[in-house]
């Protein structure tokens, strides 16, 4: 499978077809804002979504997984969507959620909707994590240390792409030059549109989105 190599702040970073990156040097998986156990948050709330969210978002985790095989897996924030979610879990989510955390170390930074360790879930819980020159955390931080890059979610980015007469808006990376933040991985996630200014004032000088097809991943002038 095909991958778009960036660096930040001399660290090489694989943006990988499906929204998550890879960390070659350290042998990482960085995913962004799951939102596992959304749909039955919905519910116990009167909206009746339809079932299979959670299994949908770890399926395509373990997948991400089995085909790099990382030694640590890192989960940037707002994993769970809220602080029960991991009571909720079905048998089926709690096994693919087992069946991950066999295969690589999981670590999990906490986000402003889990807010603090699920214990359903395996792993570390850390409120941010340095790996070389890069800070992963959950929501992107207003100044970065000099000579480091930030790796962040939360905002869970978007772009409105025009292709023969239409336009679609699809979840895209968004890169400057010291930081990258990742597009929201949950099946049942929104997100922003990349001009919206809480994102564009993250990049004062510059930015670029990159998209996904099937194999591969694009840049979007």
């Amino acid at each position: 499978m095909k991958f778009r190599e960036i660096t930040l702040a001399g660290e090489r970073i694989h943006l990988l077809p499906g929204g998550a990156v890879l960390l070659p040097e350290t042998e990482t998986l960085v995913v962004a804002d799951l939102h596992l156990g959304k749909g039955t948050s919905a519910r116990t709330r009167g909206l009746l979504l339809p079932p299979g969210d959670t299994v949908s978002t770890l399926e395509r985790v373990l997948l991400l997984t089995e085909t790099y095989t990382p030694r640590l897996l890192i989960a940037l924030g707002d994993s769970f969507h809220d602080h029960y979610a991991g009571k909720r879990l079905l048998g089926a989510e709690r096994a693919l959620l087992n069946r991950i955390s066999q295969k690589v170390a999981p670590l999990w930074i906490t986000g402003n909707h889990d807010g603090g360790p699920v214990r359903e879930a395996a792993g570390e819980w850390l409120e941010e994590y340095r790996c070389g020159n890069l800070l992963l955390r959950h929501i992107p931080s207003a100044v970065i240390p000099s000579g480091h890059a930030e790796l962040a979610g939360h905002l869970h980015p978007k772009i409105r792409i025009r292709s023969k007469g239409h336009v679609m808006s699809r979840p895209c990376f968004i890169t400057g030059e010291e930081r990258l933040i990742l597009p929201a991985m949950g099946t049942y996630t929104g997100g922003l549109d990349i001009s919206a200014p809480v994102i564009s004032n993250l990049f004062a000088h510059g930015s670029a989105a990159y998209v996904w097809g099937t194999n591969d991943v694009h840049r979007v002038a």
